[in-house]
């Protein structure tokens, strides 16, 4: 079982976890959307992980170009990364920025691997992202001379479902009524994970584990409302930035999933929280200080993996014996500091929670995934947001395109 901890060390009055009428009401209407398998609203997201589905499989396959932006990369990108390291997943290449240098070598890597066993996924939602049509119009030409399969992941009639309809690309649709944030458990990151030979069912296992316990009407019970009522109170107090610090590195990009997830979901009408994601152990040698003794406007969460399923032995020589004691492990070492952090965060009277992930593995993070998604909403309904649009998004890309169509 995951373990949560925030009773001891969020500084959260212990009455502050009690019954709301506004989350009280909305976890009614969470649970018909769930029993209902209602898809008009946003919150259907929840209904993904319970879909059964029936996904193809390419033998043979040794490489994954993914294009894609925000909501259309970041939730595959993060299952990816944290599990390659421990299995031999198939690679993908992520294609999330406009960078000539690296579409370069994606290039290269098209030419040197065979088109049997390459594909390509084109994913954005509206259909008309100007980074992803950027990136995959600038190897188009290149992936019709080598005849790779394409598949298109889109909303129904927009642009790009209309491009891969007329040139009989694998159109594939993407729901219309759940943000790109919250479809990481849609094809849109079940599909890719899946021919990368991550296991999905336990994947989505996870996260049906995580509907059944962050449901639940008891605050102290249910962890995605215990959380996001801890991160509201601190919200009161006037901390507002949020850091997620992780262990091990693999889990950056789920971190970098978080931010997309609350930034843009709470950010509005002048309010939200500023999220920041740190990497145990190695953002305390560049931030540690100014967390320490810096401005007390943060709560800081851990996300701290127990058991690696793999370690090594630290022998030092005798004449260093004394910096570090021989026998050790590399994990034994990093959870030392990760307790040593947590007993000067408490002399220092700094509030934190931690999430303690018994294993690394698809079921711990589909359970996490979902849990933080559901957490953002609660979140969201305490601040009197509107968690499903992102009005300051759709302003910048309209500029852009503006900029663009312009002459010279």
């Amino acid at each position: 079982m995951i373990k949560f901890a925030f009773k001891k060390t969020s500084q959260v009055p212990l009455n502050f976890f009690k019954k709301r009428k506004v989350i009280t009401e909305y976890l009614k209407k969470l649970k018909e959307i769930l029993k209902n398998k209602d898809f008009s609203l946003p919150e259907s997201f929840l209904i993904l992980p319970d879909q059964k589905k029936k996904l193809p499989t390419i033998e043979n396959l040794k490489l994954i170009i993914l294009i894609g932006i925000g909501g259309s990369s970041l939730g595959t990108k993060a299952v990816y990364f944290a599990l390659k390291n421990k299995k031999r997943l198939t690679k993908i290449l992520f294609l999330d920025a406009l960078n000539p240098l690296f579409l370069k070598k994606v290039e290269r890597q098209l030419k040197t691997t065979s088109p049997k066993k390459t594909l390509i996924f084109l994913i954005s939602k509206s259909g008309k992202t100007i980074e992803v049509l950027a990136n995959f119009f600038a190897i188009f030409k290149l992936t019709k001379n080598l005849s790779l399969p394409i598949f298109i992941l889109t909303e129904k009639n927009s642009p790009l479902w209309e491009f891969g309809k007329k040139r009989k690309i694998f159109t594939i649709e993407i729901p219309k009524t759940i943000p790109g944030r919250y479809s990481v458990f849609s094809d849109v990151g079940i599909f890719p994970l899946s021919l990368a030979k991550v296991n999905v069912k336990k994947f989505l296992f996870g996260a049906k584990k995580a509907n059944e316990i962050c449901l639940k009407d008891d605050p102290l019970e249910n962890p995605a409302l215990s959380f996001a009522l801890t991160i509201y109170y601190h919200w009161q107090q006037k901390r507002r930035i949020y850091v997620n610090l992780v262990f091990p590195p693999d889990l950056e990009f789920l971190g970098k999933w978080y931010l997309q997830l609350m930034g843009e979901s709470l950010g509005k009408k002048g309010r939200g929280i500023t999220p920041i994601v740190n990497i145990g152990s190695n953002d305390f040698h560049s931030l540690g200080q100014l967390y320490f003794e810096g401005p007390k406007d943060k709560l800081v969460n851990f996300i701290f993996v127990e058991n690696l399923g793999i370690d090594k032995r630290v022998f030092p020589k005798k004449d260093l014996e004394f910096l570090i004691n021989g026998g050790k492990k590399i994990w034994q070492i990093n959870r030392a500091i990760f307790e040593g952090v947590k007993k000067a965060y408490i002399k220092k009277k700094i509030p934190f929670t931690e999430i303690l992930l018994p294993k690394l593995n698809e079921e711990n993070i589909g359970f996490l995934m979902e849990m933080k998604m559901i957490e953002i909403i609660f979140l969201a309904k305490l601040i009197k947001i509107n968690a499903f649009d992102q009005p300051g998004v759709e302003l910048y890309k309209k500029e852009a395109r503006k900029i663009l169509n312009e002459k010279n």
